[in-house]
């Protein structure tokens, strides 16, 4: 990892040491601040980062707190944390997308080095997280999305690290986690070169508070204990442990009309809600193709073909 940012830092820094600055993006006018602790003893090197999708508040001032009130006295190893990741869509309060070209950023890794600036992005973060021993990536509700707090880890790269992320996942005290199999996100592409790691989720709708800052924090730092990055007794949680998650997608342009709430449990066939037109007239209507629990469902009134509409997490 040190390799990596050492450009970045300032020239004689070494052991028992907090630097800050940008990371340029090849070939892009993006430029990422990051915050790079070098822990008074030898450790692992963690990889976290925020704000992958500008509209996602409380991860990013999440990691903007824990880059101000980690302490390298008390660190075991290194920790780089970016936040955010995507600093013009922050800026332009976006949902999902980059304002250079138009692309989901978790939905572009490994990303390209030659790419798009959303695909060099993801090719910039892949290689630290190639370096990393452990990843995290802080997400949460979007500007148009409601949630109950939960965690993604990849089944990909092998049971081994597949099996580390998800008991890591369990340590954040989030309801529910849940593995996944994408291998265009930031988890999938971290666990296809063997870094274990989850994206973690807690936030609703484009808002934040200090309450939920404070609860991400005290998970954060609790995953951080268990593998001694940081001195302290790591709590142990009841979390459910869920088989997959199955996103509903919009078939047209319109009005969306949920028919569920957030966390409710529904059935294989049970209505989802419905697209209507202008005119309030019905246009699709939506279908849960299984057994579960909705642990995110979009909030807003406007709606887009492709855009995602609800997920369902399935119990095992």
């Amino acid at each position: 990892m040190i390799d990596l940012i050492q450009s970045y830092l300032p020239e004689g820094t070494s052991s028992n040491s907090k630097s800050r600055g940008f990371i340029r993006v090849s070939g892009t006018p993006v430029e990422m601040p990051f915050t790079f602790i070098q822990g008074a003893n030898p450790g692992k090197a963690i990889l976290l980062t925020a704000g992958v999708h500008g509209g996602e508040y409380p991860c990013i001032e999440t990691a903007i707190q824990l880059a101000n009130e980690l302490d390298p006295t008390e660190v075991s190893g290194t920790i780089l944390i970016i936040h955010p990741v995507n600093p013009a869509a922050f800026l332009a309060r976006m949902q999902y997308y980059g304002p250079y070209d138009g692309k989901n950023l978790n939905r572009v890794f490994p990303g390209k080095a030659l790419g798009s600036v959303s695909e060099r992005i993801a090719y910039q973060i892949h290689q630290f997280q190639q370096a990393a021993d452990f990843f995290l990536d802080l997400h949460g509700g979007d500007i148009h999305e409601g949630l109950v707090p939960f965690v993604i880890y990849s089944e990909l790269g092998g049971s081994e690290v597949a099996e580390q992320s998800k008991q890591a996942s369990a340590l954040l005290g989030f309801p529910y986690v849940v593995g996944s199999v994408s291998d265009n996100g930031s988890i999938g592409a971290a666990a296809k070169v063997g870094t274990p790691g989850f994206l973690a989720e807690l936030g609703q709708c484009g808002r934040w508070n200090q309450a939920e800052v404070a609860q991400y924090k005290t998970a954060v730092i609790n995953v951080l204990r268990s593998f001694a990055v940081l001195p302290g007794t790591v709590v142990r949680h009841e979390v459910a442990f869920l088989e997959k998650m199955l996103v509903t997608t919009a078939t047209l342009d319109g009005c969306w009309y949920p028919a569920v709430a957030l966390e409710d449990k529904v059935g294989k066939g049970q209505k989802l809600g419905e697209i209507r037109d202008y005119f309030g007239v019905m246009q699709a209507e939506y279908f849960s193709d299984s057994d579960g629990i909705v642990l995110y469902l979009v909030t807003s009134l406007a709606i887009m073909t492709n855009d995602p509409l609800c997920a369902v997490g399935v119990t095992k």
